[in-house]
């Protein structure tokens, strides 16, 4: 049998259906290639010899070459090809020493492409000098920008911004020249709808406004080590539907005109390290503010930290009327606080808990809970092992327990020293449930039951 007849032409064939595909689409596939590595594809066929240079954007890595000069020619090399179509696309990575060199370098290169009615700029400095890339002005005014995406450069003071269409920004440890450029920026872009910025405290920025008209999205992650009072995120944005909020540094969240908003994931201390006084009363405000504005959510996360603040604060909670799935962090606290906040959320019908199981003592302190019935409770997931400790099994029990229409309990089972899987199992098929048609699905490493 010519077993190596029939692969060769099975290699030709898949050879052949990628070559006749239209010009076109070959250049934008190749696109999301290492430039470096489409160059090498002139060695296919003649047909192939000279396509890359019809590939209408770079994507380039310091890495790939041999040394800093190697790295330089090759770009330049790319950048003056004559093209008919414009530029849609330079990415570029950089960590080398050669600082002052790389900075003059990557401003000129960036010109030389904002000319050519870019569309993608992504530009990563993982050098982590003591100089950084200024982003040249040209970028504020590049009209065919649709995506901007930048990490441990400067952003320069802007004179005129001009960016109609630029719909994705993500900031990634970028410094500001003064306080105000991102709020400029973020509020020019008109047809903004994903923002991500990952800070720190290099960017000087007391007060972060996000003011957007077009907003969908938004996500802030707060990197600081060390946080301050002054710190604050402000939020006006009408349409936006989702918000991911990661900051234990921030001392104020605020937030206006919420009412679009469909989901949220919220992990943040409000600069609380420490435990707060319960007499603070503005911090009490702000928080009960914030999380009033994002009571309108459908689908929430809430971190074990925030749940905290909330809870030695004394808090009132709002009612969170349209939830319908909520995924709790459940760490260091009680399972009375898990009991108050789904008694805020009237509706929910999807429930995600993520605990770590406690000594025995710790489960001993959630038994004076008050019953409490939640009506609307259909599914219920149990994201940690349960080990047969007292904390998860009352977890597993409370939810059974107080749940009348619940129709799957998924949990992970885990066996420890103390117990085994068979002893683990029984004490769960000895738990009432008020819902005489729910099934609780136990998953296993190597096995999976049901107990029906």
């Amino acid at each position: 049998m010519d077993t190596g007849g029939d692969e060769k032409r099975a290699r030709r064939s898949e050879e052949d259906r990628l070559s006749n595909l239209p010009e076109s689409l070959i250049c934008q596939i190749m696109l999301n290639i290492p430039t470096k590595d489409v160059v090498k594809s002139s060695v296919l066929s003649k047909r192939w010899r000279n396509l890359w240079r019809c590939v209408p954007g770079l994507n380039v890595e310091y890495n790939q070459f041999l040394d800093y000069n190697a790295f330089v020619s090759f770009v330049d090399r790319f950048l003056a090809l004559d093209r008919e179509s414009c530029f849609q696309s330079f990415r570029l990575r950089y960590d080398c020493d050669e600082e002052e060199r790389t900075i003059s370098n990557v401003k000129r290169w960036i010109n030389i492409v904002v000319d050519q009615k870019l569309k993608v700029l992504d530009v990563l400095d993982y050098t982590w000098g003591n100089e950084e890339v200024q982003i040249p002005p040209s970028v504020y005014t590049c009209e065919s920008l649709v995506s901007l995406k930048l990490c441990n450069v400067i952003l320069p003071n802007p004179k005129v911004i001009s960016l109609p269409l630029v719909k994705v920004i993500e900031l990634d440890i970028v410094k500001c020249a003064n306080a105000l450029v991102l709020e400029k920026i973020i509020s020019s872009c008109s047809a903004l709808e994903s923002l991500i910025i990952s800070r720190s405290s290099v960017d000087d920025i007391n007060v972060l406004r996000v003011r957007s008209r077009s907003l969908l999205s938004f996500k802030h992650i707060g990197n600081c080590s060390d946080g301050w009072d002054e710190l604050e995120v402000a939020i006006d944005a009408p349409k936006l539907e989702y918000l991911n909020i990661s900051d234990h540094s921030t001392a104020k969240f605020k937030m206006k005109n919420s009412g679009s908003l469909v989901e949220a994931k919220i992990n943040i201390i409000f600069n609380m390290e420490e435990v707060p006084h319960p007499n603070d009363r503005p911090k009490r405000k702000m928080i009960q503010d914030f999380l009033a504005e994002i009571s309108s959510v459908k689908k929430l996360f809430i971190s074990s930290h925030t749940l905290e603040v909330i809870h030695d604060l004394g808090c009132e909670l709002p009612l969170f009327r349209n939830l319908s799935s909520l995924h709790i962090d459940f760490e260091d606290h009680t399972l009375k606080m898990l009991s108050t906040f789904l008694q805020s959320c009237p509706n929910v019908k999807s429930l995600v808990v993520e605990f770590k199981d406690s000594s025995k003592e710790d489960g001993d302190r959630v038994l004076s809970i008050p019953r409490c019935f939640f009506t609307t409770l259909e599914y219920v997931k149990i994201e940690r092992p349960i080990t047969g400790e007292a904390r998860g099994m009352k977890v597993v029990s409370y939810i059974l327990e107080n749940s009348p229409i619940l129709k799957k309990l998924n949990l992970c089972l885990n066996s420890s020293r103390e117990k085994s899987e068979s002893v683990i199992l029984k004490e769960l098929l000895t738990i009432p449930r008020l819902s005489t048609s729910c099934k609780v699905v136990v998953f296993e490493p190597r096995s999976c039951w049901v107990l029906g």
